[in-house]
């Protein structure tokens, strides 16, 4: 068995404000997962659940992975380079996996979803949390800098 595990399914998230700048419909979401290379769980997440998404191809789902430990710096939501540990506190991240839904100016859309669920309800839980999330970025207008 290799040390490493597969490459990333996701784009990867190198600056969050011009990705949330560049959300294209007021109605998007940006669901960022934040992972670990090292991660069992990321790995499930990443690959059995937000791929399948990034497929389907929905123009109001921009899907993005921050790789923590794969990052040294970040621009954040302000457009200020900062250590990724930085990022990570300004997300309120401390766990791994964590899926994020942020709309415009980093607003957050819905409850991040931390974790995996080993019961077989994760699905379920991404779903209400991307419908939470596309009915707030429907509710409020795109916010601009």
């Amino acid at each position: 068995m290799a040390d490493a595990l597969p490459a990333p399914l996701l784009p990867p998230l190198r600056d969050l404000r011009a990705e949330l700048a560049a959300l294209a419909a007021p109605s998007a979401v940006l669901v960022l997962l934040v992972s670990r290379r090292d991660c069992p769980y990321c790995l499930e997440v990443r690959r059995n659940y937000l791929a399948p998404l990034l497929r389907e191809g929905n123009p109001r789902l921009v899907l993005r992975e921050l790789e923590s430990d794969t990052v040294e710096r970040l621009v954040d939501a302000a457009g200020q380079p900062q250590p990724i540990a930085e990022v990570l506190r300004q997300l309120h991240v401390s766990f791994f996996p964590t899926v994020l839904f942020l709309g415009g100016a980093g607003r957050t859309l819905a409850a991040p979803l931390p974790g995996l669920d080993q019961a077989g309800f994760y699905g379920a839980y991404l779903e209400g949390r991307l419908q939470q999330a596309q009915a707030a970025a429907l509710a409020s207008p795109k916010e601009t800098p």
